[in-house]
């Protein structure tokens, strides 16, 4: 699987707009792409921050990459939200460890050796 982490930092005072633009023409638009497996949108946790994340989970590299065009970032930060970012970046990560794990951990945490 691949996951993508979009950050964006938003202009000072516009929290409350950006997020509206997320849930008003983001989040439609992207839920249903091919491909995704998940999504997980993200605000700021503490008063003084002004960064947003999108985290999505794509079923693998060609369903990703058919993403990473330029309309992919016109799909989270549409033209109307533009104005309300001060910037923004996307990274991708390839998952590991996950679709090939036993149904039991090979280890266990609370022992002292692994």
């Amino acid at each position: 699987m691949v996951i993508r982490v979009f950050r964006a930092q938003v202009r000072p005072g516009k929290n409350a707009e950006f997020k509206k633009c997320l849930e008003i023409l983001t989040l439609p638009n992207i839920q249903y792409r091919n491909g995704m497996v998940a999504f997980y949108p993200g605000q700021p946790a503490g008063p003084n921050s002004d960064e947003f994340i999108l985290v999505t989970v794509w079923r693998d590299a060609a369903a990703d990459r058919m993403q990473c065009e330029a309309d992919w970032t016109k799909a989270i930060i549409p033209p109307e939200a533009l104005p309300l970012v001060q910037d923004f970046d996307i990274q991708s990560y390839q998952s590991f460890g996950v679709n090939d794990q036993p149904g039991k951990p090979l280890f266990n945490l609370r022992a002292s050796t692994i």
